[in-house]
């Protein structure tokens, strides 16, 4: 409690996901449900222009991430101009179940699609399509959601794999399951589900539909050591 605080102390309205996105709906931003800003302290959302910013729902944003509805690049422009003062101003459009990478930057007029992830460090501007994977600087498409999806199913085994036999290098030992947080899937059914698990679920937004999944789906071991089993034999 006291940690948290002297931490709103310091951060005052980004101190936390939920005041930072309370702070956001105050000034006059657009903001869907379940918002998730990672890192809010180093996180930039231009609030100059609130009525110009549009945030959809199941949005998640890394940091240091930048969104910006205004550019005073014009700064320049109106030192050569006689006199003559511009502005660029333009709206930003975030749609829903949308992935902001870590240092990604949204450039004034960016209008992003939904179901749409941007890469880290990715440099967004203009009109990206929705079902699709961004990233690069400027910020390009490299593949539909859908093969995305495909590729993450596909690369679950061995990322798990992987991090078994790292982490049995490692410490010399078996670790807890609790470290195959994103992978749970691979063993677990809805009676198998540990607390952390069920968070997990949670956190996404999705939680009901990721029990009917459960429910409906045999994992690929019938326990966590039966894959430990698996995992150790691949080591050999």
């Amino acid at each position: 409690m006291i940690k948290q605080k002297i931490k709103k102390l310091i951060y005052k309205h980004k101190a936390t996901s939920e005041t930072y996105v309370e702070y956001l709906k105050s000034a006059g931003v657009e903001c869907g449900d379940n918002i998730i800003i990672f890192v809010p302290h180093s996180t930039t959302i231009d609030v100059l222009n609130p009525h110009l910013l549009k945030i959809g729902n199941n949005v998640a944003i890394t940091g240091p991430a930048s969104i910006l509805t205004h550019d005073y690049s014009v700064f320049v422009a109106n030192h050569m101009s006689g006199g003559r003062l511009f502005g660029k101003q333009q709206p930003v459009i975030i749609g829903d179940n949308v992935f902001i990478g870590w240092g990604g930057v949204i450039l004034p007029g960016t209008v992003i699609g939904n179901n749409t992830i941007i890469g880290a460090y990715a440099v967004v501007s203009g009109r990206l399509e929705s079902n699709s994977v961004y990233a690069g600087n400027p910020a390009q498409r490299i593949c539909s959601i859908e093969e995305y999806i495909q590729k993450r199913n596909a690369n679950q085994l061995k990322e798990a794999v992987d991090i078994y036999r790292l982490y049995y290098q490692r410490f010399d030992k078996v670790q807890d399951k609790s470290i195959f947080h994103e992978y749970f899937y691979l063993f677990s059914s809805n009676d198998q589900l540990t607390e952390l698990y069920k968070s997990k679920m949670k956190e996404n937004g999705n939680y009901e539909e990721c029990l009917r999944y459960l429910k409906n789906h045999n994992p690929q071991f019938d326990s966590y050591e039966s894959f430990c089993e698996y995992a150790k034999s691949k080591m050999k």
